[in-house]
């Protein structure tokens, strides 16, 4: 008997793929997904380069680098989320849950790196560092927090690591005096 049990099981299933593989082949293509996906991106980088601009008052007040890290990993965050609900969603078609998936990853290798960035760079003699990659505009913006200001080849040495670490594009390194 229980076999039999196992068997009806099983043949449910099976069937139940079936008709799911059917449905998929014979549903109409939607590409309002792939347009959804990419407002809702264009959207969260509008709020991202707002936030940026404003990034510049916020690092002439006191604790300005835990604000620009928090404002940093807000944004992300609601990125994430957005391609989480995207990748979770079953009214869009697999490739673009698997595209929402692949921006979560990258995201998560762009986080990694940028801390392993902010360390080398801390080694190097800073009482703090804040790396901030714009990967629409291929962007990285490094701030550095020193007793003194350095030198145009610690600047260049700065930008060799970042270029190391996150690849190609235009590094910019500002200074912050410690206070």
């Amino acid at each position: 008997m229980l076999l039999k049990k196992q068997t009806v099981w099983l043949l449910t299933m099976l069937s139940l793929i079936i008709v799911l593989s059917v449905y998929y082949i014979l549903a109409p293509a939607n590409n309002d997904d792939m347009a959804y996906l990419n407002k809702e991106k264009d959207k969260l980088s509008q709020k991202e380069k707002a936030a940026k601009s404003n990034t510049v008052e916020l690092a002439n007040s006191g604790d300005s680098f835990t604000a620009l890290r928090l404002q940093r990993q807000e944004d992300r965050d609601k990125l994430r989320e957005h391609l989480t609900t995207i990748a979770a969603s079953s009214n869009v078609s697999a490739e673009k849950q698997a595209q929402a998936q692949a921006e979560i990853q990258k995201l998560e290798k762009l986080s990694m790196k940028e801390q392993t960035l902010e360390t080398l760079i801390e080694t190097m003699g800073y009482k703090d560092v804040l790396v901030n990659t714009d990967t629409d505009n291929n962007q990285v913006r490094i701030i550095v927090k020193a007793n003194k200001k350095p030198s145009a080849k610690a600047a260049v040495e700065i930008m060799n690591k970042a270029k190391a670490q996150l690849g190609t594009g235009v590094v910019a390194v500002e200074y912050q005096p410690a206070k």
